[in-house]
């Protein structure tokens, strides 16, 4: 038995590379947008160095079966027997096709070292995960997803995460954290990202083309006043900006970064854009409503069954229920005798079914009032069941 030294550049091997704890040391003293450590029990023990002195069986190039079982997930090289280090070190010059997620961890730790490195090598390990991302063996992983979503963390390159997230389906329970990041960054929501996402969050296949999808983007921006992830990552509050412990693939390496989690705001927000007759254009300036409101109030009023109104609210939800309300024929911004801005929506009896997914939102605020055939409602009284509503 042999020992043998990959070609491959990415890969570390002792003796040549230095160890996490030099990577690390050196790290700390460059200004990151993160905080990172190292748990190795020595400065010389490092789980991603490959010890070349380790024998191993005669390497087969040709052929990566074996009749060695895969080692299990986290053991390092040197825990490895002599045919699985054979077979990873055969692997690993074409690390693109299929392995034991051993190997890939391994690489993958291997990749988190040489992005904290810096410079021309850190650059070589974005190339081969850009690369990586394109094999089915590693782009439905969550290791990989997390290593790239590290990598563009570390470049603060949000239009990288917005790229890579429109390209490729990324696992779902990483979906949320990597828009955060990408607000962070200020990199507005694409379309192609928004298919990926609620595709991923289990909806239906999108059929809309992208230049409708993105037009409906836009009006819901319009909408909202700024870009849904900026506004989703404002109702996160300060949470959004908590480090938090970021898993790593790397066995001894410790790193916190900011981690907010936008799914809980966005996904109702994007979910509307995908619904029949989302308003394709900009919604109506206030002035404007309040200019035609007369002539469109008494024709609305006279044909309504139940009128619903509300004001500005400090729930999360309000801009998501004020572009619902906005698509409605009924819809109307008037003024009260306090100049507070109300919003009325008049629903006529076959209109139910949109009032009660409005009043869904709504019924908890305060300012949220009911009329049925002009007489005022208590909120007890408003039941898909209720006489009142008859």
């Amino acid at each position: 038995m042999a020992s043998y030294v990959p070609t491959n550049p990415l890969v570390r091997i002792a003796g040549r590379d230095p160890s996490l704890a030099t990577v690390a040391a050196d790290a700390q003293l460059r200004t990151l947008p993160m905080v990172i450590s190292c748990v190795a029990p020595s400065p010389d023990e490092d789980y991603a160095l490959l010890d070349p002195t380790l024998s191993v069986a005669p390497i087969d190039f040709e052929s990566l079966s074996s009749d060695e079982p895969a080692p299990a997930p986290g053991l390092s090289y040197n825990a490895f027997t002599s045919r699985q280090r054979s077979r990873f070190l055969a692997w690993v010059e074409t690390p693109l096709t299929p392995a034991p997620p051993a190997f890939q961890q391994l690489y993958l730790a291997a990749l988190e070292v040489r992005l904290l490195e810096g410079g021309a090598v850190a650059d070589a390990a974005l190339a081969e995960l850009l690369r990586l991302r394109d094999s089915e063996a590693w782009s439905r992983t969550a290791g990989f997803w997390r290593t790239a979503l590290l990598a563009a963390w570390l470049r603060q390159d949000g239009a990288l995460l917005a790229e890579w997230m429109a390209a490729a389906p990324m696992p779902v329970e990483l979906m949320g954290v990597a828009l955060g990041l990408q607000a962070l960054l200020a990199t507005p929501l694409s379309a192609a990202e928004v298919r990926q996402v609620l595709e991923a969050w289990k909806h239906a296949p999108l059929e809309l083309p992208e230049s409708a999808l993105a037009l409906r983007l836009n009006s819901l921006t319009a909408a909202l006043g700024e870009d849904p992830l900026q506004h989703a990552l404002e109702r996160l509050g300060e949470t959004a900006h908590a480090l938090r412990p970021w898993r790593c693939q790397h066995c001894d390496l410790r790193i916190h970064l900011p981690q907010p989690d936008l799914r809980r705001v966005l996904e109702p927000l994007l979910r509307e854009l995908t619904s029949i007759g989302v308003a394709e254009a900009q919604p109506p300036d206030v002035q404007e409503t309040l200019d035609a409101s007369d002539n469109k109030t008494q024709e609305e009023l006279a044909l309504a069954h139940v009128i619903l109104e509300f004001r500005q609210s400090r729930s999360e939800y309000f801009p998501f229920v004020l572009h619902l309300a906005q698509k409605r024929a009924g819809f109307m911004q008037l003024l009260d005798e306090d100049r507070h801005l109300v919003y009325r929506v008049a629903f006529r009896k076959s209109e139910m079914s949109a009032f009660w997914q409005l009043w869904s939102y709504v019924q908890s605020w305060s300012a949220t009032r009911v009329y049925c055939k002009g007489k005022e409602l208590k909120k007890w009284q408003v039941d898909p069941y209720s006489k009142y509503l008859r």
